[in-house]
Formats: structure tokens, C-alpha cells, sequence
């Protein structure tokens, strides 16, 4: 297991890359109207246009836990078990490959398929 990637949820998409681009002075190596992403060492941070109509709570950022096939399921089974909620089933997306989930005190963040 490990972390891939960490995104905020963004408002306004241009005005985080620009922010975000002039504060790590690095172009993103991701940059479209709904998702952009800079790559740090060996983690992604990663910017989502909240389009969706999320209220902002908390820290607001996300982590996306990355498993091997093989012990994704566990991991899920283990989650829910213990609490959690699962808020969007996004495994069979191509585009997303992970589910979008909560534990018990409203933190949301990802468990998401091995993306190689």
C-alpha cells in the first residue's frame, strides 16, 4: 500500500494551478478543466474542480490510497467493517479506479486500484 496522491477541491481550477505553479515553481505535469495534478518525488498533488457542489469542511484535502489488486478487496472489506461509508463506486471507471469513501468522523479519501 501506499499513498499516490493528495488533491484539494478547488473552485476555481485556473486560480490553483496558477497558485500552486508559482509556489512549487514546477509546471503541472496534469492540467485540465476538471483535474490538475503536480508530481513531487514520488507523490501526486493533485486539484479536483469542485463542480459538484461539496461544501468545503475541514482540511479539505484527500488522500488516495493505492493497493495492489490482490488486496484491495481486504482493505474495503476491513473499511467497512470498521465504519465506514462508501460514497462513490468509481472501481470499474477507467477514469477514477477507486472508490470515493468516509470513515466515522467525516473524512473522506480514496482506495483506489494500483495505477502501475
Amino acid at each position: 500500500m501506499k499513498i499516490r496522491t493528495c488533491y484539494f477541491k478547488a473552485l476555481n481550477m485556473e486560480d490553483a494551478v496558477s497558485f500552486w505553479q508559482a509556489f512549487l515553481e514546477l509546471p503541472p505535469t496534469k492540467c485540465s478543466p476538471k483535474y490538475s495534478e503536480f508530481r513531487l518525488d514520488n507523490i501526486n498533488l493533485g486539484f479536483v474542480l469542485n463542480d459538484f457542489g461539496d461544501g468545503f469542511q475541514g482540511s479539505n484535502c484527500v488522500p488516495v490510497f493505492e493497493f495492489a489488486d490482490a488486496d484491495l478487496k481486504a482493505y474495503i472489506d476491513r473499511f467497512t467493517k470498521l465504519g465506514g461509508t462508501v460514497i462513490l463506486d468509481g472501481l470499474e471507471n477507467p477514469d477514477l479506479l477507486s472508490l470515493v469513501v468516509e470513515d466515522p468522523w467525516g473524512n473522506e479519501f480514496e482506495l483506489s486500484k494500483f495505477h502501475g
